[in-house]
């Protein structure tokens, strides 16, 4: 790799895999803010993207292949998806080649990729797949082997809390040295425009699946007594429990808008590696409900109701205690500073500074 003098102006290449999606994710979310970062830090960001090609046979064909060429625009032919069966095939990373390559590489979540003559730095978000299995569909053997492949070619491991910081260290073949936790750039600011529901009601952001706890939630605002709506808006076509008003997936102005006319976020999940709405809704000043202990309780720091996810008596009484006007909120804005763009940005930059980069 090249050497540059320090504080340089870096060409600096990230992965366009989850900002290319329909639906927002919290890695999508994660990677815009890296980007907007490096911007900030003097650098110029270049996405690595996916372009169409062809079917299944096509991709299989690709994957048998040891590496992949990309062109001078720094996109590759279904790359993501090609490594994903490389991977399956080989149980290997897939080498990316290209013509001047960016000095760094950020893959903004643990893809099997590696490019040749950059310095590849993994961000992992979780390892719920590896702690608490049955709250996800990922299969664990396959993820594990996974992340192992990919750790071969890190020149270091980037995360997004303390908690996950410990359990990577933990769990997989990584030494501390090489595992920075950066938490994550959280943006409240959003164009104004109506809520997508009426101002007032208990909003439950992000999807049905397991591990976010919607029907111990759904079971505790019965328990509660509350005449306060209770809104689910997030990714997922599954039916809602009674009594649930759900929402369509929103983008996200439409989503800030509807969190900022809350009378409360709620965050009831049982496994998270960060946590993104609850720094969103603190930044907006909204108070927040959400899970004692792992990563919710230490992303909450003290300006959040705290409850047990796993006992519905204890969570009806904090939706009592919402209704009733509690639950911080100046707490809430002074936790989310810590967690600004220009925060983030100053953590990278000691990032960089530390790891030579």
């Amino acid at each position: 790799m090249t050497r540059r003098s320090k504080g340089a102006k870096m060409r600096i290449g990230l992965d366009a895999r989850n900002t290319a999606l329909a639906e927002g994710t919290g890695v999508a979310t994660y990677a815009r803010g890296l980007g907007r970062a490096l911007i900030a830090l003097g650098h110029e960001p270049i996405w690595l993207t996916a372009q169409p090609a062809g079917g299944r046979l096509q991709r299989f064909l690709r994957g048998l292949r040891p590496s992949i060429k990309l062109p001078g625009d720094f996109s590759g032919p279904d790359i993501f998806r090609t490594a994903q069966v490389h991977f399956s095939l080989t149980g290997r990373a897939l080498r990316v080649r290209c013509h001047n390559p960016p000095p760094v590489m950020h893959w903004t979540y643990p893809l099997p990729l590696y490019l040749e003559g950059a310095k590849n730095i993994y961000t992992i978000h979780d390892l719920i797949p590896l702690t608490q299995p049955a709250l996800t569909g990922i299969k664990t053997k396959r993820m594990r082997h996974l992340l192992e492949a990919v750790l071969r070619h890190a020149d270091a491991v980037l995360t997004v809390s303390e908690t996950v910081r410990a359990e990577i260290l933990r769990l997989l073949p990584v030494g501390p040295e090489s595992v920075t936790n950066l938490y994550q750039a959280v943006d409240a600011n959003f164009t104004p425009g109506p809520p997508l529901c009426p101002p007032g009601g208990f909003v439950f952001v992000g999807g049905t699946e397991p591990r976010k706890n919607l029907a111990r939630l759904a079971a505790a605002y019965r328990l509660s007594g509350s005449t306060t709506p209770l809104v689910v808006t997030g990714p997922g076509e599954e039916a809602p429990p009674p009594g649930v008003i759900r929402l369509p997936y929103a983008p996200r102005d439409a989503l800030l808008q509807t969190m900022a006319a809350a009378r409360a976020v709620l965050f009831p999940s049982l496994a998270e590696g960060f946590g993104l709405p609850i720094i969103e809704a603190m930044a907006l000043g909204v108070p927040v409900l959400t899970s004692a202990g792992g990563a919710t309780e230490e992303i909450a720091g003290g300006a959040a109701l705290l409850i047990n996810p796993l006992d519905t008596m204890d969570m009806a009484a904090a939706l009592r205690r919402l209704d009733q006007g509690e639950g911080p909120r100046e707490a809430g804005r002074a936790r989310a500073a810590l967690f600004s763009s220009e925060a983030f940005a100053a953590r990278l930059r000691c990032f960089y500074e530390k790891t030579g980069t």
